[in-house]
């Protein structure tokens, strides 16, 4: 839940003041909320900012969402996110909305992003500012079912934001090479000794949870190799395209007419990534969806996904088989979910935790473990273990493969 901001920094108060000049409101005022109504926030930096003022004569009321650490060790530490957020929404997707013109993209086949209006990645004063979120969308909480309606608006919308990077690759391929030294170094495993200890705990924690024996073994062997394996799935390939990296509920706002969505926009870009597509599909399908979804749908989201990339690359001009063949996007599918298997069991015990235990343990992830986190979700432990499960059964299910990417790694 948001909290109120009685007192708050003069650093922000500034930012806040330069947001109104951008969006033209005169003598304000302010009320500012930490956190967010929809969802709680793993970002902990998160500010909606509601702005009274003037403009023309007028009486103006806007809302605006600022991201920013008021505490310059958290700031240094989050400062490789805030570079990476910064250059997303200032030069890659301004970039992808321009094909998406150039194009004459038809409508049902466009994709829509959030709309910064202030970035800066200045030392010490990082700061990334939004315009509230367009009237009718919000946050999709993480203990609120995606139905199949839902997954298959996001599955649509990763393959637009796939298509879209692909144009760019092939279409502009000097401005691609520039924009993908942005991203070619990953922001979570490219530095093998940098990666948390944590997240072998938390892996391990969910492996004990598995209920059959012959994947609890095969999981309990790939332990070892874990951030090897997290390295090689998120290195660049032949068919690699800009990927969000963090496309789970939590960062997915949906505007429904009734109960139904109708349009969804993707948030937080800080971890994008230039890998393979399936790294964006089996993250946001084990981290976000349910047994019944997996078992029963998953055929069918593939397809929407695959025939969605195919429809955006045809309004550009291209062909889906010699932009990214069926053959190879299921080989991939076989090879590199495992990606969004390794996230999902790390993640697990965060995202069926209670909000306040859920952000200690997502703080905890970046630090060395502390045991006594097993037990602060313990009454949501059968959620734990039946998401653990599901997202195993279902890996397994589709024959897919933990050791052919172990055989690419270095």
């Amino acid at each position: 839940m948001p909290r109120k901001v009685s007192r708050c920094h003069q650093d922000l108060v500034q930012i806040i003041k330069k947001a109104a000049k951008i969006i033209d409101i005169h003598d304000i005022e302010y009320i500012i909320n930490y956190g967010c109504d929809d969802v709680d926030s793993f970002f902990s930096s998160l500010y909606i900012v509601k702005i009274k003022g003037s403009r023309d004569g007028q009486k103006i009321k806007k809302n605006i969402l600022i991201k920013w650490h008021v505490d310059q060790k958290q700031r240094a530490c989050y400062r490789q996110l805030y570079h990476r957020d910064y250059m997303c929404h200032k030069m890659i997707i301004p970039k992808l909305l321009e094909i998406q013109e150039n194009f004459k993209v038809i409508k049902g086949l466009k994709i829509k992003f959030p709309n910064c209006i202030h970035a800066s990645i200045e030392t010490d004063q990082e700061v990334i500012i939004f315009a509230d979120l367009q009237q009718g969308f919000r946050l999709h909480s993480r203990y609120m079912k995606i139905s199949l309606d839902h997954a298959t608006m996001v599955m649509k919308n990763l393959a637009k934001q796939h298509a879209l990077a692909f144009v760019l690759k092939i279409i502009y391929p000097e401005e691609f090479e520039e924009l993908k030294k942005i991203l070619i170094k990953d922001a979570q495993y490219s530095e093998l000794d940098k990666i948390p200890n944590s997240m072998k705990y938390y892996y391990d924690t969910s492996v004990n949870a598995v209920l059959d024996p012959v994947y609890k073994e095969r999981l309990e062997g790939l332990s070892p190799h874990l951030l090897t394996v997290l390295k090689s799935a998120a290195s660049p390939t032949q068919f690699s395209t800009i990927c969000h990296g963090d496309c789970w509920s939590n960062n997915i706002a949906f505007k429904h007419q009734g109960t139904k969505p109708v349009e969804v926009i993707f948030v937080d870009y800080q971890l994008s990534r230039y890998t393979s597509p399936v790294a964006d599909i089996s993250y946001f399908l084990y981290m976000s969806t349910e047994r019944e979804l997996l078992f029963k749908h998953y055929d069918s989201v593939i397809h929407v996904y695959y025939g969605t990339l195919a429809g955006v690359l045809r309004e550009c001009n291209l062909k889906v088989e010699e932009v990214y063949p069926i053959e190879i996007f299921k080989q991939q599918l076989k090879e590199y979910s495992v990606l969004g298997l390794i996230e999902a069991l790390v993640s697990m015990k965060i995202i069926t935790a209670d909000c306040e235990y859920a952000t200690k343990m997502a703080e905890m992830k970046h630090k060395n473990p502390d045991h006594c986190l097993y037990d602060y979700e313990s009454k949501n432990q059968n959620t734990f273990i039946e998401r653990v499960n599901m997202v195993v059964d279902s890996f397994f299910h589709c024959n897919y493969s933990l050791t052919e990417i172990m055989n690419k790694c270095p």
